[in-house]
């Protein structure tokens, strides 16, 4: 519930209950001095807040309201022509409420001219001209449609300008929460794979400084320690991108990439992996196959989407990058023979709920920052991206991107999952 919705909420209940309250004071007064009459009116009180304090329990909060409305337009109107005890000047309280209150035009509208025709037709009614000549009943009636006129425009304007601040506050409240949560997970990953590869990078030169630890034992470390270091620099990259378009401060400048080269550049990039793991990553990418993306944005979503093929890929295994034209982009499949995912989490991969993956070969791919890059710089780029998997067959992962400026003629080929 908005807080707009819930400040209406608790305003009807108040004015409900306040119906109920004085309803039953003035009922027992007016009962014990024997004023029956008075006292019908009263349980009319009553029972139009009951019933609007009932129909907003079960979840009919908008009926609610117009009970409320309309149920003490018609008390306080019978009221004020019948007992003259000036209840009538009460259905401008209900003719702001009915403003105020409702959000729905037609409604608002509806309930407002009932209760200020309720108001003007009672003091008309009631009217008497023999206490002022110098004013007839009908230029009495046109004065008091022209300040109801006038109350409802400054009604309906503050109400407006209260909407607007409301929406207003409302949005910034979710940015607040929402870097809140940026924030609480941005500390999360530096703490998690951040902390661990340069902790042991400081160890083992501590140790190396020390003497501790000879050089010989040093150089067959290096490896390991290459490979933690390769793990910060990209935890580190992927954090520095996913904090800019968190903050959306981060522009595309999409410029023809040709596909085929950026792969190639991606893939030497993750060689230490490839080597030590003795993959096999082919790029069958055609030379033809021309993009329009930014090129920076391009290759952090190449480095993420290699990295994750490799990373849940058995030594030994494979990873195979192919292109084809599809609609007026080009699709690139990124297939491996890795570990695999079900059906539902390669589905939501890439979506916003997504936040952590594990595989079955003990790798943890963060909380999911490097698949949000991926799925936030594709759609910077006027493209999508979905993943294709099973458990123990593999994963594919297709990244489908605008073609080329120039190359909109070039016959599109089919492409096949």
């Amino acid at each position: 519930m908005t807080l707009p919705e819930r400040s209406r909420l608790i305003i009807q209940n108040a004015g409900a209950w306040l119906m109920i309250v004085f309803g039953a004071t003035f009922m027992i007064l007016n009962a014990s001095k024997g004023i029956v009459s008075f006292v019908g009116i009263n349980s009319a009180f009553i029972s139009v807040g009951m019933l609007s304090l009932w129909l907003t329990s079960i979840g009919f909060q908008r009926t609610g309201l117009v009970i409320l409305s309309a149920g003490s337009c018609l008390v306080f109107f019978f009221a004020g022509i019948w007992l003259r005890n000036d209840m009538d000047n009460f259905l401008l309280v209900t003719l702001c409420a009915s403003l105020l209150l409702l959000d729905q035009a037609a409604t608002r509208w509806a309930l407002a001219a009932l209760n200020g025709s309720a108001f003007l037709y009672a003091k008309v009614l009631i009217y008497d001209g023999r206490f002022n000549a110098m004013t007839p009943s009908l230029r009495y009636g046109l004065n008091i449609l022209v300040f109801l006129f006038a109350l409802i425009g400054i009604i309906e304007f503050f109400r407006v300008l209260n909407s607007d601040y409301l929406h207003a506050l409302e949005l910034a409240n979710r940015r607040l929460d929402a870097a809140n949560r940026a924030k609480e997970r941005l500390f999360s990953v530096i703490a998690h794979d951040l902390r661990g590869p340069v902790g042991n990078l400081k160890v083992s030169l501590e140790m190396l400084s020390s003497g501790t630890l000879a050089a010989g034992e040093f150089d067959a470390l290096i490896s390991d320690l290459s490979t933690d270091v390769e793990k910060s620099h990209d935890c580190l990259e992927n954090l520095l991108n996913w904090a800019a378009t968190q903050l959306d401060s981060l522009d595309s400048h999409p410029v023809s990439v040709p596909l085929h080269d950026a792969v190639e550049e991606s893939m030497r990039l993750t060689d230490l992996v490839v080597n030590r793991k003795n993959l096999r990553v082919t790029n069958d990418i055609p030379a033809e196959a021309v993009v329009y993306a930014d090129k920076d944005q391009l290759q952090a979503i190449l480095r993420n989407l290699l990295s994750n093929a490799e990373k849940f890929t058995l030594a030994g295994g494979s990873v195979r990058l192919a292109a084809g034209r599809e609609g007026g982009g080009w699709v690139l499949s990124i297939e491996d023979t890795g570990v695999g995912m079900p059906e539902e989490k390669a589905r939501r991969l890439f979506s916003a709920s997504h936040r952590e993956m594990k595989s079955d070969i003990g790798v943890k791919c963060g909380l999911g920052i490097g698949t949000e890059i991926c799925r936030d710089f594709t759609r910077m780029n006027g493209g999508s991206i979905r993943a294709v998997s099973a458990p123990s067959q593999g994963t594919k992962v297709f990244l489908s991107l605008p073609v080329a400026v120039g190359q909109e003629a070039t016959p599109a080929g089919a492409f096949s999952i």
